[in-house]
Order: structure tokens, then C-alpha cells, then sequence
């Protein structure tokens, strides 16, 4: 019996937050800690950071950041463990390699040491995507604490993923079956998605499409297969438009063949439609869906089990997106 068919557990687990590490904003903002091309301003209640001169990020969220309000949401939503990754508007791919580096190490730390205080919490880390030796150099730093893994934006400024630049991160990657959440962090480039808020509703959705497809057709995760790489959203548009990919690849040369790559991946559950998820579970299997939440954002979904349960699944597929199979992907994190 393979792991993604073995006997779910009965650990909640939520694969999909994020988290800014209590006080590291404060720290920076009061000059405890130093990064030139980094600034924080006191916002309200809250802070805001700009990058190497750029414009400055929205506020932090309380719930980013509030421990006592992350703990209150996880007891009401009967949720045991919860994966924790960091803000994308935090990453700082804007800054230059040496500064972006250091930067992704006080990131990693910081969430590394609140999820080591907080024993509901898994942290993920974070790369300095823009240099993509030292973000291979950080893969490994990563998972030498311990950590199963990284979140990482759809892009590192006008580079894709698929560039072949980013070669030796992939391979980190695949040396060391590091976990890769793939989180939308960009939208809205066209004034399209300026109404009706479609850059959270759309764009950033479409965001994820276009960066797995370049993905699929190039190869990507069929080349490093010890790459545990999970979709934030449900996979976006990925899932529905896969026959066309397929198609695309046998009328494309130089194609790579999306459905092997795509047979690889894994998915969360923040779709919010149970017809949908029923669909993803139909296409991929339970073994490759994970419950997700997106916390604390309002376009989240902060009632993550109730799309599970509302779903037309079989007790054991049920019990596998719950927890069963995200204590497998995150082994070492997750305790039964």
C-alpha cells in the first residue's frame, strides 16, 4: 500500500496560512534589527514595509501576527495543526542578492523559532528567489533546520519559474524532497482587474495558471520528482484546463508533456464550491488534496471544513484532504 492510499489519521490539518513572526516588524522598525534597502513604518496598529525604494506593502493584518487570535480560530475551526508560511508581500524579491539572502534567513528564523514555541504550528521558510544560487544555497538551510519546506511566489521579479537560471534551486529542491508551496504573490497588471476587487478574486488566480502551465510544458516537476511542490487555491484554473494543455503539448514542438508533471502535484482545498472540489478530488485523487484556509485573509476560506464536509466524498478520501495525507507530505512536522 503506497502512503497516499494508507489510513488517514484523525490530526486536522490546515496547509495553507501565513504568518509574520510576532515583533520582527517592531524590531526592524525600532532599529534592532538593520537592512539598508529595507523599511518599516508604523501604520495605526500595524506597520508597513517598502523594499529598495518601491512602494510600500498594505498593512499587516492583526491575524498575521496575533498568536492568541491564530490559537481562537484553530480551536474554533477544529483544527489540530496548521502549516505557516510567511506573508508574500514580505519576501523582498526586490532587494539585491546579498541583502535578499539575509533577508530570507531573518524570515526563515523568525517563523522556524514561533512555530518551535507554538507546537500547533509547521513553518515553512522562505528563499531569496531573485539569485537563484543563493536560493538553492537556502533550500538546504531550510531543511537542515528541520523545516519540510518553503513558500515561494509565482515569480521572482520578471523571472519564471521555468527559467533555466533557476536550474540549481530545482535541483536543491529535488536533493532534498523539500516541500515548495506555490503561492500567487502578483495580479492585476492589467487595469481589468482594477474593479470589483478581481486582483484577490481573479487575477492572482490566473496568476498561478499561467506559471504552472509554463511549468507543465516545460518539465519542471517531471525533471525533479523529489520536488514536493502544492497549489495554493485549489490549483487556480489548472485542473479545468488541463485537456487543453495536453492538446497544446501535441500541437506545440518542444513541448513537455503536462500531464506527467501534473500527475506529481498537489493541490489545497480553498476553492470554496463543493461541486469544484469534488471535481479536483475526481481529477487528481484525495491523496493529492490538502485542506487549506489561506488565513487570516477575508478572500480565504476561514471555514475550511466545511467545504470537506459539505462535498460528496467517501469517509476515507474525507479523512485523507482532513489531515491524513498532509502528515504524510509533511513528515517530521506532524505528530498524529
Amino acid at each position: 500500500m503506497s502512503p497516499l492510499d494508507a489510513p488517514a489519521t484523525t490530526c486536522t490539518i490546515d496547509v495553507h496560512a501565513h504568518l509574520v513572526p510576532p515583533g520582527l516588524l517592531a524590531d526592524l522598525a525600532a532599529g534592532r534589527e538593520r537592512f539598508p534597502h529595507v523599511e518599516v513604518t508604523p501604520h495605526e496598529n500595524s506597520h508597513t514595509v517598502s523594499f529598495a525604494g518601491g512602494a510600500s506593502t498594505r498593512p499587516v493584518a492583526p491575524g498575521l501576527s496575533d498568536p492568541d487570535r491564530r490559537a481562537a480560530w484553530l480551536d474554533e475551526q477544529r483544527i489540530e495543526r496548521q502549516v505557516v508560511g510567511g506573508w508574500l508581500d514580505l519576501f523582498g524579491y526586490d532587494l539585491a542578492p546579498e541583502e535578499g539572502a539575509d533577508w530570507a534567513e531573518l524570515i526563515t528564523g523568525a517563523i522556524h523559532d514561533t512555530a518551535r514555541a507554538d507546537p500547533r504550528l509547521i513553518g515553512l521558510g522562505t528563499v531569496p528567489l531573485q539569485d537563484p544560487k543563493r536560493a538553492a544555497e537556502a533550500v538546504r538551510s531550510v531543511r537542515a533546520l528541520g523545516l519540510p519546506g518553503i513558500m515561494i511566489a509565482t515569480r521572482a521579479g520578471g523571472r519564471e519559474l521555468d527559467a533555466p537560471e533557476l536550474t540549481p534551486f530545482w535541483e536543491a529542491v529535488d536533493d532534498t524532497s523539500c516541500v515548495v508551496y506555490l503561492h500567487p504573490g502578483f495580479g492585476g497588471a492589467s487595469d481589468r482587474y482594477q474593479s470589483f476587487g478581481l486582483v484577490n478574486g481573479l487575477a492572482r488566480l490566473e496568476d498561478t495558471t499561467v506559471t504552472l502551465a509554463r511549468l507543465l510544458h516545460a518539465g519542471i516537476p517531471a525533471r525533479h520528482p523529489g520536488a514536493r511542490i502544492v497549489v495554493a487555491h485549489g490549483g487556480a484554473g489548472l485542473p479545468y484546463v488541463l485537456g487543453r494543455l495536453a492538446r497544446n503539448h501535441v500541437v506545440t514542438p518542444g513541448t513537455a508533456d503536462p500531464l506527467e508533471s501534473f500527475a506529481a502535484l498537489y493541490f489545497d482545498s480553498v476553492v470554496f464550491d463543493a461541486d469544484a472540489l469534488e471535481f479536483l478530488v475526481a481529477k487528481v485523487g484525495a491523496g493529492r488534496v490538502l485542506l487549506g484556509s489561506d488565513y487570516p485573509f477575508p478572500i480565504g476560506d476561514l471555514t475550511p471544513r466545511d467545504v470537506v464536509e459539505r462535498a460528496s466524498l467517501g469517509p476515507d478520501d474525507r479523512a485523507r484532504i482532513l489531515g491524513g495525507s498532509a502528515q504524510e507530505l509533511f513528515a517530521g512536522g506532524v505528530v498524529a
